[in-house]
C-alpha cells in the first residue's frame, strides 16, 4: 500500500485564492495568506495537534473563507438593516467543528 501523500498547504492556498477570486500578486493575497495561517492555527488548537493533515487543511481553508467574508463585520454578532436581520457565528462555525472533531487528540489530565 502506498504511503499517504504529505499535506499540501501551498495547493490549498492556491485553491483558496481561486475560491475568493484573489490573484497572487494583489494586496488581498497577503491578507488571505495571513488568514489561512490563522485558520490553520485555530484548527490545530481545536484538534490539539502540532502538525496539520490534509483534512485539517481543508477545514482551515473553509474557515479562512468565513474569516475573509466577515472582514467588514468583525466584532458584530447580529445586525438589522431595513427589516433584514443577520446573525453571525463567533469562533469556528459548527459545521467546521463537526468536520474537525474526528481528528481531535485527547489530552492526559493526570493519573489517579
Amino acid at each position: 500500500m502506498p504511503a499517504p501523500s504529505p499535506p499540501d498547504k501551498a495547493g490549498q492556498l492556491t485553491k483558496l485564492y481561486a475560491r475568493l477570486g484573489v490573484t497572487t500578486d494583489s494586496d488581498d493575497a497577503v491578507v488571505v495568506s495571513d488568514m489561512f495561517d490563522d485558520a490553520i492555527q485555530m484548527c490545530l488548537d481545536y484538534t490539539n495537534r502540532a502538525d496539520f493533515t490534509t483534512p485539517i487543511l481543508i477545514q482551515a481553508k473553509r474557515l479562512a473563507i468565513v474569516m475573509y467574508n466577515q472582514q467588514a463585520d468583525e466584532g458584530e454578532t447580529a445586525r438589522s438593516e431595513g427589516g433584514v436581520s443577520q446573525t453571525f457565528e463567533t469562533g469556528i462555525p459548527a459545521n467546521i467543528i463537526a468536520a474537525l472533531t474526528p481528528y481531535r487528540v485527547g489530552k492526559v489530565r493526570g493519573f489517579s
